[in-house]
């Protein structure tokens, strides 16, 4: 049974006596459903103005007219009359032919997006696997575009992996620039694909089971229009690669909970001796700054020696979440061993830093802590700051002097910060 819409060229009576012989199908003379046609039917008197053909059809049926020596790919030339006379059967063979063709051309789609799942998964580089994941995406779309954002556990957000858009940009919200809604219209789609006008983007959610991994997210102008082919094009090539995606974000949420601290979940020493030394290559490489804070809970001791050790890991749960509450996504909060913590600040200068200490050395002290709905907790922070490259040009110069801070806070006055003192520095090796 022929399930294609036919769409019909022609000034004369054609679509009239076709309609009149075969019923049961659907055939188009104008709009849009002609333009989209996989089957088209060319009369004598339309063939001359259609150069180049229309551009959806796959089969081609061109009435009164001779085959040319170099006929077009798609092309059946049939005289008019005798179309007219059993056009059931030739448009049956046209269906069938361009049936062939779209399987064959599945086909084609899948092999080619094998090959590229198994070259995506000889990559270790999530930046390098992301930007070929969507710059195919943008290819099958026909947009030029585009911005891959992948869960970063470390950061407990999304953040860019590969752009192209001189528009995107990291703001450290938790999915940059994706509304909600829009979101959520796509990850219900079925397809995995929102076009928006009204917020001028398309949104393709990542997903493997039930974990949202990445989000792609494509400009999307007045003027841009998408195929329902092509998105279905886009979904199957999605469900195809998220896999090598969700890959290397179970491989990336394996290495964080490497890098977490069993009891508060704050990120360990191994993590800040890894991410120190970035920072400091960052900031080194743009000319940059950034400042780290140490912080000492007073009198943990007195805690533990009284309610327990217990109570005082409790504790310990409870004024890790207060850090993290008062600080950005972007900083990196890390239990630097026993009671003692550490606060990375990255773009942030010694008054700025100053503000962030105060910030949550207020926020430990605004109320007591309960724990387990019964004891309740008061305690207080010694602070100290270092910022590169005023304090120190290396990590170890920097831990020094943040933690020499602290201690002068800690053997003084304590609940209060101090920052580093000014030093002839010396570079780093």
């Amino acid at each position: 049974m022929i399930q294609q819409t036919i769409g019909i060229y022609s000034a004369s009576e054609l679509v009239s006596k076709l309609r009149q012989k075969c019923p049961e199908l659907t055939f188009a003379d104008s709009g849009i459903e002609r333009e989209v046609s996989r089957i088209a039917v060319i009369d004598t008197d339309s063939h001359a103005a259609l150069n180049p053909p229309p551009r959806k059809s796959i089969v081609r049926i061109i009435l009164g007219m001779e085959e040319p020596p170099q006929r077009r790919q798609g092309e059946i030339y049939i005289d008019r009359k005798s179309f007219l006379a059993q056009p059931h059967e030739y448009l049956s063979f046209a269906s069938d032919l361009v049936d062939a063709a779209v399987h064959a051309s599945q086909l084609e789609t899948e092999v080619t997006f094998l090959k590229q799942i198994h070259e995506l998964m000889g990559l270790n580089d999530a930046q390098e696997v992301s930007e070929r994941i969507t710059r195919t995406v943008l290819d099958l779309l026909g947009l030029a575009r585009g911005t891959l954002f992948l869960h970063d556990p470390r950061l407990e957000r999304y953040v860019v992996s590969f752009t192209n858009d001189p528009d995107a940009h990291e703001t450290g919200e938790f999915l940059p620039g994706i509304p909600s809604d829009v979101l959520q219209r796509a990850l219900a789609s079925g397809h995995s694909f929102a076009a928006d006008r009204a917020s001028g983007m398309i949104v393709i959610p990542l997903q493997v089971e039930h974990d949202l991994v990445g989000v792609i997210r494509i400009p999307f102008a007045a003027t841009d229009a998408v195929e329902d082919a092509a998105i279905e094009t886009v979904t199957q090539y999605i469900r195809a690669v998220a896999s090598v995606l969700g890959n290397i974000h179970h491989l990336s949420h394996s290495r964080d909970l490497a890098m977490r601290d069993d009891l508060t979940k704050a990120f360990n020493r191994r993590f800040f001796d890894s991410y120190l030394d970035e920072e400091i290559e960052r900031s080194r490489r743009y000319g940059s700054l950034f400042s780290i804070i140490f912080l000492d809970l007073d009198d943990l001791k007195m805690v533990n020696n009284f309610y327990g050790h217990l109570t005082g890991s409790r504790t310990l749960q409870e004024v890790a979440k207060r850090i993290l509450a008062a600080v950005r996504a972007i900083d990196k909060v890390i239990r630097f061993g026993g009671d003692e913590f550490c606060i990375v600040l990255p773009e942030t200068d010694q008054e700025q830093a100053m503000a962030v200490a105060n910030r949550v050395r207020k926020a430990l002290t605004a109320t007591a802590f309960i724990i387990d709905g019964t004891v309740e907790i008061s305690i207080t922070a010694s602070f100290g700051i270092a910022t590169y490259p005023t304090h120190g040009l290396s990590k170890d110069d920097l831990i020094r002097q943040a933690d020499a801070a602290m201690y002068r806070v800690k053997s003084t006055t304590k609940n209060a910060v101090g920052i580093a003192s000014v030093e002839h520095i010396r570079p780093a090796v």
